[in-house]
């Protein structure tokens, strides 16, 4: 545990994840600061840059006085899904321009935001854990881009002074949210609730975001320790985010019913998709949507996602880290959906 206090400086701290680091970071009391494309809020320090700039970067570390950095930049796959060059630049290269920046001011600790989905190839995870090897065969480009920038963090660990710590993530939702939850308001207001892929019994593992920015902080507070230096951690919700994923699904469904009364579009009769018919309609609008120069509505990736049961177990988090959630997955819908109602009524989502 550390005994000196951090500086810290959170890279995309006016993002989903990294806000909820900065607000916490800031209710401690701890010097924080914020390094982003854009300041929206928080009143705390801020610096201005793009990660894909190491002398951005290393200006904001040197000028906030970082003494841990805590790295939660990407950007939505739901924009660029099929992008190649905006995942190498931003989640790869913008991670080895952290981790130089990182050396070069004589930072002491990084803790790197990633994602479960290094793990991911298509098939059933059940209580994975952090013995699991990187996926063979990504589905997706963000998956690969992660893995590639996870190992960099991991092989920076120990050079120069320097401490590494990874937290990967499952399945995060929660206030802020301007992915996930917007992709069901869509699928919910055009009145494609009635779709299902795959088998509704399948279980997945959901997280709340605060709960994330919880194990990034607990990581930056055990850091420069063995147990955690080079290691990687998963974070869950625990009992209460491990639901089928279809459960989950209508239990937004049915609070944007009672969010918005009036606008609910009629019920239609359920219709199930079978894992490979799904997965045959998605290459073929992938196909399609390549042929317009559009994007993709539905992809392979997001049907082996949703079709498959991924459990993860945060138990060596809890061991280590000492990492308990704090919100459990009902209280934080009701909390996300608060906000998404909010963020709807003030016209900021269509």
């Amino acid at each position: 545990m550390s005994v000196q206090k951090d500086v810290f400086l959170v890279l995309g701290g006016d993002s989903f994840v990294g806000g909820h680091v900065v607000q916490r970071l800031k209710a401690r009391g701890d010097n924080v600061s914020i390094f982003d494309l854009v300041d929206r809020q928080y009143a705390v320090p801020f610096y201005q840059g793009d990660i894909c700039s190491k002398d951005e970067v290393l200006s904001a570390i040197r000028k906030s006085g970082a003494t841990c950095v805590i790295h939660t930049i990407s950007p939505l796959s739901i924009y660029h899904q099929d992008e190649l060059h905006v995942f190498e630049q931003v989640i790869v290269q913008g991670t080895k321009n952290a981790i130089d920046a990182a050396l070069t001011a004589g930072v002491q600790k990084l803790v790197y935001h990633s994602s479960s989905s290094v793990v991911f190839d298509g098939s059933d995870i059940v209580d994975g854990d952090e013995t699991l090897p990187y996926a063979k065969n990504f589905r997706s480009i963000y998956s690969k881009t992660r893995m590639l920038a996870e190992k960099a963090v991991l092989g920076a660990n120990g050079q120069g002074g320097l401490h590494t710590a990874v937290i990967r993530p499952v399945a995060t939702f929660g206030v802020g949210d301007r992915e996930s939850i917007p992709g069901s308001y869509n699928s919910w207001k055009t009145g494609r609730t009635h779709v299902q892929l795959g088998s509704e019994n399948k279980l997945f593992d959901r997280t709340y975001v605060s709960n994330i920015a919880l194990g990034l902080v607990l990581a930056a507070d055990h850091l420069p320790a063995p147990s955690v230096a080079g290691e990687v951690f998963f974070i869950t919700n625990g009992a209460s985010g491990r639901l089928p994923f279809w459960d989950f699904a209508r239990a937004i469904w049915r609070e944007m019913d009672a969010a918005f009364p009036g606008r609910t579009p009629p019920a239609k009769k359920r219709v199930v998709i079978p894992r490979w018919a799904a997965l045959v309609i998605a290459h073929v609008s992938l196909w399609m949507a390549w042929l317009r120069g559009t994007q993709a509505t539905l992809t392979p990736y997001t049907v082996s996602l949703v079709t498959a049961q991924l459990t993860f177990s945060d138990a060596k988090a809890r061991r280590v880290l000492g990492y308990e959630p704090e919100v459990e997955v009902e209280e934080g819908l009701e909390m996300t959906m608060k906000w998404f109602k909010n963020e709807v009524d003030a016209g900021r989502f269509e």
